[in-house]
């Protein structure tokens, strides 16, 4: 999402809260953005040459958290997206057999879903601020102050309904995320379980 006359970028990042985000913006008569979508940085760049006077920022989530959410949206959402030819793909699936049909061609759906975080944010220094999805309403309200809207509480758009993370794993789907997401989970700190 892109917005010219308050001048920022936001980089939405799939399953960290960017619906809920770009839901509010646009409640706050922020029109709809050029860029649509999960676009990576270099979009904004190649399509804005004054990208760099722009407030830029996203939200991030712990990987093994976010495959988990990734998982319930794609095998149990009641939302309309994502689309029927996903939903059925990946129907009755194990979270261990999704996880590995998921990163596998041919790719159903949006395959910025599949995008690591430092290779969606590249380069990642130029970003202005990074949100977390562990304390997305504080850094929201970052946001906001940043952007120039006045604080409010954030919707939850896309919500998937699932126990902790943690207990949808074992050791071989760890390796999985851990070593798919090894760059994000190096650069932003993330561990299993926190």
């Amino acid at each position: 999402m892109i917005h010219h006359k308050h001048k920022f970028i936001f980089i939405h990042i799939p399953k960290t809260g960017g619906t809920s985000v770009k839901k509010l913006l646009r409640m706050n008569n922020f029109e709809k953005s050029e860029i649509y979508g999960h676009a990576p940085y270099k979009a904004y760049t190649d399509y804005c040459e004054h990208y760099k006077e722009y407030f830029t920022f996203t939200i991030v989530r712990n990987p093994y958290d976010k495959m988990v959410s990734q998982y319930k949206y794609f095998t149990e959402s009641q939302n309309a997206k994502p689309t029927k030819k996903v939903k059925e793909y990946f129907k009755g699936y194990t979270f261990k057999k999704f996880l590995k049909k998921f990163y596998t061609k041919p790719y159903v759906g949006d395959s910025t879903h599949r995008i690591i975080y430092m290779d969606m944010l590249h380069p990642v220094d130029q970003i202005d601020f990074i949100g977390r999805f562990e304390n997305l309403q504080e850094d929201f309200d970052i946001i906001c102050e940043k952007i120039g809207i006045p604080q409010q509480q954030l919707p939850h758009n896309n919500k998937t309904e699932h126990k902790h993370y943690t207990e949808y794993y074992d050791d071989e789907t760890r390796e999985i995320v851990a070593e798919k997401y090894a760059k994000d989970i190096e650069y932003f700190g993330y561990k299993f379980g926190e």
